[in-house]
C-alpha cells in the first residue's frame, strides 16, 4: 500500500478554482490543505458563504476534501498582542469548521536574529527576561486559550516545525507547556520533513519528539525537497537530499497512517515548476520508496 499524496494550495496561490480542479484531477489528489493569506483566494476576510462556495466547487469539480487550513497565526510572536493572536486562531478554527477541515496550521515565529543561516538553528531576539522556554510557554498559553473553541468545533491546531521552532526538540517544548496547562488537549504537530533536517536534527530524533503529536490522527506530515540544507528553494521531490525514505520508514514503524502532503512553496518561490509537475514528481518519489518505507 502506498502513502496517500495530499497537497497545499500554496503551490498554486493565484490559480482559479477551475485551474486547481484541473490540477487535482490530473494528479489524483483528493485531500488538500488550503493556504490563507490576504493575497490568495482563501482570506481572513472570506465570509462563510464564500468559504462554502469554494469548498463545494472544489468538491464538485475535483472530488477533493479540505483537511487543513494553513493559517499564518504566529503563536510565539512577541510583537503581537496575545488577545489578537487568540482571536486570529479562533477565527481560523471557525474557517476550518466551515470548510470541513480537521486542522489549523499555526507557526511559532518568535522573533529571529536579523542574520541567520538556513542550515543552523536560528537565534532569537526576545524581550528582556524571556528565553526559549518562556516564549514557548507563551505560545502554549495562547493555544490553550483557543482550545474551548477548538474542542467545540472539532478542529485542532497543529504546530509546525518552522522558523524559531524549526526542529522537533523545540516544537516539543511548546507541547510540553501545553500538556501542563491542558493535560487532555489534542493539539498536534506538523512535521515538515525538510526543516528539522536542514538544521541538523536527525529524522529519528525529530520523530522521537513528535510521535505523540503525529500518530493516531493527531498530526500531519508535509513533504518537500531541497538541493542542500543551506538552500530552501524547493526542488522536485526525489531530486534533492531530504531523506524521504528514512522518514517514511520511521513513520510506518511508528504508526503514522495519515497523508504525505506536498507543501510546494510556489507562493514564495515563483520561479519553480507548476504545482501539477511537482505533484507528479512527488507521486513518483512516493511510489519508488522501498517496501520498508511504504505504508
Amino acid at each position: 500500500m502506498t502513502w496517500e499524496l495530499a497537497a497545499s494550495t500554496l503551490g498554486a496561490p493565484y490559480d482559479s478554482m477551475d485551474e486547481l480542479a484541473r490540477t487535482f484531477n490530473a494528479t489524483g489528489v483528493k485531500r488538500i490543505e488550503v493556504a490563507v493569506g490576504d493575497e490568495m483566494k482563501f482570506t481572513m476576510a472570506s465570509t462563510d458563504d464564500e468559504l462554502k462556495a469554494m469548498r463545494d466547487e472544489l468538491a464538485e469539480k475535483a472530488g477533493v476534501t479540505i483537511f487543513a487550513v494553513d493559517s499564518r497565526v504566529q503563536v510565539c510572536n512577541t510583537a503581537r498582542e496575545e488577545d489578537e493572536l487568540v482571536e486570529s486562531l479562533e477565527h481560523c478554527l471557525h474557517m476550518a469548521s466551515v470548510l470541513g477541515a480537521n486542522y489549523v496550521r499555526v507557526f511559532p515565529t518568535a522573533p529571529l536574529e536579523p542574520s541567520w543561516d538556513p542550515d543552523r538553528l536560528p537565534g532569537m531576539v526576545l524581550p528582556q527576561g524571556m528565553n526559549l522556554a518562556g516564549v514557548s510557554k507563551r505560545g502554549a498559553e495562547i493555544i490553550a486559550r483557543a482550545l474551548p473553541t477548538a474542542d467545540r468545533l472539532g478542529v485542532q491546531p497543529l504546530i509546525e516545525t518552522h522558523d524559531s521552532h524549526t526542529n522537533g526538540e523545540r516544537n516539543a517544548i511548546i507541547h510540553y507547556y501545553l500538556d501542563k496547562i491542558a493535560p487532555d488537549n489534542q493539539v498536534g504537530s506538523i512535521w515538515d520533513l525538510a526543516h528539522p533536517w536542514r538544521v541538523g536534527e536527525a529524522p529519528a530524533t525529530t520523530f522521537e519528539y513528535l510521535k505523540p503529536y503525529l500518530v493516531g490522527g493527531r498530526g500531519v506530515v508535509q513533504i518537500k525537497d531541497c538541493a542542500f540544507p543551506g538552500d530552501q528553494t524547493p526542488v522536485l521531490q526525489g531530486t534533492g537530499r531530504v531523506p524521504l525514505a528514512e522518514c517514511c520508514r520511521l513513520l510506518k514503524d511508528g504508526g503514522y497512517t495519515g497523508p504525505l502532503s506536498l507543501e510546494w512553496e510556489r507562493r514564495w518561490y515563483p520561479q519553480v515548476e507548476p504545482l501539477e509537475e511537482a505533484l507528479v514528481a512527488a507521486r513518483k518519489a512516493i511510489e519508488a520508496l522501498p517496501a520498508e518505507s511504504q505504508l
